[in-house]
């Protein structure tokens, strides 16, 4: 890394936490955004078509006034198709000049790929043009369907020295000093590019919104909870913030309360959710860690109405989106002071429903307070063009209608999907029944009818008056 650390821009020229507020150009900032994981994939194409829709999403997230796009800059992994993606090319994805699983920016330790990293800068300058600033996701949790890569797991195989993972865990990811390495000197050398385009360093960049440490991250039945995750956003943070003084640094997790919060505990949609080793209020009160984030879908809570011992529908889906807004704002203004950002939300399939989520009151009240810690929303699957919605959550940002999935073919994709990946040992599994027995009172009445309210005797505490006892 050079010596020439300070930022070229002006100081206002990005966005800051200040408080429990987000600034820009010395203005209070709220926003609307989109989340576009195929950005990188467009860029690196290599398809004229692509790169002219890359183009037209940003220009038309700029009409409809998205001041905000999470993209994804966390391809790893070895430069090799996975078998369960076999002419994935022919009868998925022909538009691709190349494979997609050459689309892979770091394949292999210390190696990073430069024809997709000139491709991410092709992005951010499209984003900028527009006045659309990026989030740039550093890593997933878990791999997905299609062409992005598997998330950490090639992390803990450079460490092991092979693909073969049994005896390895997340922990692994989270704790072995060689892991945590090989994050930090990607993170180091991404944050200290100079763009191809146009020269500036993404430390330097306006067009950076933040950086997001990981996408949805666990610790299943992790030793302490959340403290091992905790421990390395808080390390990780601190290294991203020296690095780059001039962006904001968050960790989009899906914003599960922990036993440090009892008061937030019944909006959780489950008990189960103790045990994934998150604490939405112990990493949005890190020092470095600018902004809470959690993710909002239907199917986290699930249709099962413990109250009446039945599945129910849409509306206990809505119930749980008020009591889950409502925990976040509130253990926003009173735990940790920081803003709050809605980093995913959607509807799969369904338009109403995804307007429903759109309408909802227990976020729109809260945008009008301007006293709120409310700073942002940012909604799944944003695009445009006519591309095959293969898993139901394209929302065309030009005004068309997505292409509905050939299900038969899609099956036959899915059918040889190797399993994810879950650490469900017997440690985790103790742990459900512990937190189930423990918390049965909580959530004997979990349905329909479930409400966050924070109790009139609650204590109004900050992060460092330390967590109540919960036994």
């Amino acid at each position: 890394m050079d010596a020439g650390v300070a930022s070229q821009q002006p100081s206002s020229s990005y966005v800051r936490a200040e408080g429990p507020k987000l600034f820009l150009d010395g203005q209070p900032f709220r926003f609307e955004g989109f989340n576009a994981q195929q950005t990188l994939s467009w860029a690196a194409s290599g398809s004229p078509t692509l790169m002219a829709e890359l183009e037209a999403l940003f220009a038309d997230a700029q009409q409809l006034g998205l001041r905000v796009a999470r993209v994804w800059a966390s391809h790893v992994g070895p430069k090799m198709l996975p078998p369960f993606l076999d002419g994935f090319n022919e009868r998925v994805a022909p538009q691709f000049a190349e494979p997609p699983s050459i689309l892979v920016m770091q394949p292999a330790p210390g190696e990073l790929n430069e024809t997709v990293l000139q491709a991410l800068d092709l992005v951010l300058d499209a984003a900028g043009r527009h006045g659309i600033k990026l989030t740039l996701n550093l890593a997933d949790y878990t791999g997905r369907f299609g062409p992005s890569l598997p998330g950490i797991e090639p992390y803990i195989q450079w460490v092991a020295g092979t693909l073969n993972l049994t005896g390895y865990t997340v922990l692994d990811f989270f704790e072995d000093e060689r892991a945590k390495l090989l994050f930090k000197h990607r993170v180091c050398a991404l944050a200290s590019r100079r763009s191809s385009v146009d020269g500036v360093r993404y430390r330097d960049s306006p067009h950076i919104f933040a950086w997001d440490l990981l996408n949805e991250p666990r610790c299943p039945a992790c030793p302490g909870g959340p403290a091992p995750l905790v421990a390395w956003a808080d390390e990780m943070s601190s290294i991203l913030t020296c690095i780059d003084p001039n962006h904001m640094v968050g960790i989009s997790t899906e914003g599960f309360f922990s036993e440090a919060d009892p008061q937030y505990i019944p909006a959780n949609p489950g008990p189960w959710a103790l045990c994934e080793g998150v604490g939405f209020c112990e990493l949005a009160s890190l020092p470095h860690i600018s902004y809470g984030a959690a993710h909002m879908y239907a199917s986290t809570r699930g249709t099962w109405d413990e109250a009446t011992r039945s599945t129910c529908g849409w509306d206990c889906a809505m119930r749980w989106f008020r009591s889950w807004m409502a925990a976040h704002f509130d253990a926003s203004s009173v735990v940790t002071g920081k803003p709050f950002v809605l980093e995913e939300f959607s509807a799969q399939w369904s338009e109403e429903q995804r307007n429903d989520m759109f309408r909802l009151e227990a976020f729109a009240s809260e945008w009008v307070n301007a006293s709120s810690v409310a700073a942002g929303a940012v909604f799944w699957g944003g695009t445009v063009g006519d591309h095959v919605d293969w898993d139901g959550w394209q929302i065309r940002l030009d005004g068309g209608r997505s292409v509905p999935a050939p299900f038969e073919q899609a099956d036959l994709l899915k059918q040889g999907m190797p399993p994810e990946q879950k650490q469900r040992d017997e440690a985790d599994k103790a742990c459900q029944a512990a937190v189930k027995a423990k918390y049965a009172s909580v959530f004997a009445g979990y349905g329909s009818n479930s409400t966050f309210c924070r109790r009139a005797d609650a204590p109004a505490r900050g992060r460092d008056e330390g967590a109540s006892e919960n036994n």
